[in-house]
């Protein structure tokens, strides 16, 4: 693997991560200070879930594939 594939691989394990960080953010802050009416409040839920989904999962790639170019190295 060359560098300039480790920096897509990368870029495109951060790019979801990041969008991931910002939904759950936004979510919690219309949570915290917006309407306290029901449908506003289970939009926000579903944002948060969202919003982890989108950083559980790329973090999980994103650790897989931090140990995989250890290895490499190591060989």
């Amino acid at each position: 693997m060359n560098e300039e594939n480790i920096k897509k691989s990368w870029r495109n394990l951060i790019t979801p991560f990041c969008i991931g960080i910002i939904i759950f953010m936004i979510s919690l802050y219309f949570n915290r200070f917006g309407s306290k009416r029901p449908t506003p409040q289970t939009i926000s839920m579903f944002g948060c879930i969202l919003g982890l989904i989108f950083i559980i999962f790329p973090g999980i790639k994103m650790i897989k594939f931090r140990s995989y170019l250890k290895q490499i190295n190591k060989h």
